[in-house]
């Protein structure tokens, strides 16, 4: 929130109402998905580092911001859900509220801001939540509070939380999008995560080994079964879906949903024995012709 109130001159605040517009006006939602990166600053105190989030934030197109300036407005109390996995606990954690804001910026002449600003509790702890975004240029149509193209969160993402005496920053990857009820579907970005990324082996005597595929993935012996799993975004709507490993195209066993977190998808494929011992190897995924950034894996 410092960095975005130095730089727009632009203080959120939760406790003032935006001004209702017209019933008859759609609602815009936000969504945003993806998986938490390496801690930039401050103790991970929840152990969020590659662990996967989706939140959704729902405003109204009529919607008045309550501050503005020439090239950014803010919008408040907006209600916002979403899941948010920690490696403290084994089942995903539920959050919600109705005091989350929102700034849009389009003013910088490199990138649009848009900037996230939430009050939750986790777990009995009260936190604010601020996430922090510099998206590509022109990806924000104008400053107000209308639906944009889906976007890759850049390199830049990051998501701060504090308890008022702590702070952590920690980056994002994933995708935002917003849309309007009953508008055309917007194209969403292809993106293949490296966070949380496993492999699971089912070996010839029935058994079964999942693990982090981390700096390397086990191919087993000839009789086991090694298939990897990643999490996505873009894959649930695609037709045509096509995962290559080290230039191999490989089955793909799983394609859609990922379970418990709305909004993120999760694909699985089968490595093949041919791949046993091949080093580092890029995985790359295409959906509909479309292909996401690749995701370096080393195959002992």
């Amino acid at each position: 929130m410092t960095i975005a109130a130095a730089a727009f001159g632009c203080l959120v605040s939760t406790e003032n109402l935006v001004a209702a517009g017209p019933a008859a006006a759609p609602n815009v939602t936000y969504t945003a998905s993806g998986t938490f990166g390496s801690p930039k600053s401050g103790s991970d105190l929840f152990q969020l580092q590659g662990q996967p989030f989706s939140i959704s934030v729902i405003a109204n197109e009529a919607d008045v911001s309550k501050n503005h300036g020439p090239q950014w407005a803010s919008y408040t109390a907006l209600k916002m859900t979403g899941t948010v996995q920690s490696g403290l606990l084994p089942t995903p954690l539920a959050i919600s509220n109705s005091s989350t804001a929102i700034e849009l910026a389009v003013g910088n002449p490199s990138y649009d801001v848009f900037v996230l600003y939430s009050p939750v509790k986790v777990i009995g702890i009260t936190l604010t939540i601020i996430a922090t975004l510099d998206l590509p240029k022109a990806a924000l149509t104008n400053d107000h509070i209308l639906p944009f193209a889906a976007v890759a969160l850049p390199k830049t993402a990051t998501m701060s939380y504090s308890d008022g005496t702590n702070t952590t920053v920690m980056s994002l990857t994933g995708s935002l999008v917003a849309k309007v009820p009953g508008a055309p579907a917007t194209k969403t970005n292809v993106v293949l995560h490296e966070a949380g990324a496993r492999s699971i082996t089912a070996h010839g005597d029935g058994t079964q080994s999942v693990r982090p595929i981390g700096a390397a993935v086990d191919s087993g012996v000839s009789s086991d079964v090694v298939a990897l799993e990643f999490f996505a975004t873009g894959v649930r709507d695609g037709s045509a879906i096509e995962v290559r490993i080290a230039g191999q195209s490989v089955p793909v066993l799983y394609a859609g949903a990922a379970e418990h977190f709305a909004g993120l998808d999760q694909i699985s494929v089968q490595l093949p024995n041919s791949l046993a011992g091949s080093g580092d190897a890029d995985v790359i995924l295409t959906v509909d012709g479309q292909m996401a950034e690749p995701v370096r894996v080393h195959i002992q």
